[in-house]
């Protein structure tokens, strides 16, 4: 899906997934993970004055039949603007719980795993209103979230898992 965020002072920027690459990633830590969104952001028309756009704002699990459910706060991250009709490539990341993991693992039940990013942007240079808001969709596909947790599980039970401890 691709999200249009429009400015006040006619500042356009479009923003979607990578052409290529993982879009999604979950990037194994110590108790604590990184749930990474990659995006495409390009510069459609550029407001004057302006060459970076903050951008942040909250993820949702959105499962068939029981709703959006909050994840939690995408860390705000600045990324230089493309001239206009090119594009730049960001990295938003939140951080993500064992129990987190495992509560999303139970709501997709082997599905694919639906994504919403609440996206937030503001532009700090405008003249104009300088922020816009929107909403982008995001399908990890079953296969690739399954890796990834499989990944996780890897590293959180150690080398010595399976064989026992001597």
């Amino acid at each position: 899906m691709v999200l249009d965020l429009r400015f006040a002072d006619g500042g356009l920027l479009r923003v979607g997934a990578p052409e290529a690459g993982r879009p999604v990633a979950l990037l194994p830590g110590l108790g604590v993970h990184r749930l990474t969104f990659r995006l495409r952001v390009e510069t459609v028309l550029a407001s004057a004055g302006c060459n970076h756009v903050h951008l942040g704002g909250e993820a949702w699990a959105e499962h068939l039949g029981s709703g959006p459910h909050w994840i939690g706060l995408i860390v705000p991250a600045v990324v230089p603007l493309a001239p206009a009709g090119d594009a730049v490539e960001a990295a938003l990341s939140m951080a993500v719980t064992n129990d987190q993991v495992l509560a999303l693992e139970r709501a997709r039940g082997g599905r694919e795993l639906p994504l919403r990013l609440d996206l937030a942007a503001a532009l700090p240079q405008s003249t104009a209103n300088p922020c816009a808001q929107g909403q982008e969709s995001r399908r990890v596909a079953a296969e690739d979230w399954d890796a990834q947790v499989r990944a996780l599980t890897t590293m959180l039970a150690g080398p010595d898992a399976g064989g026992g401890r001597r």
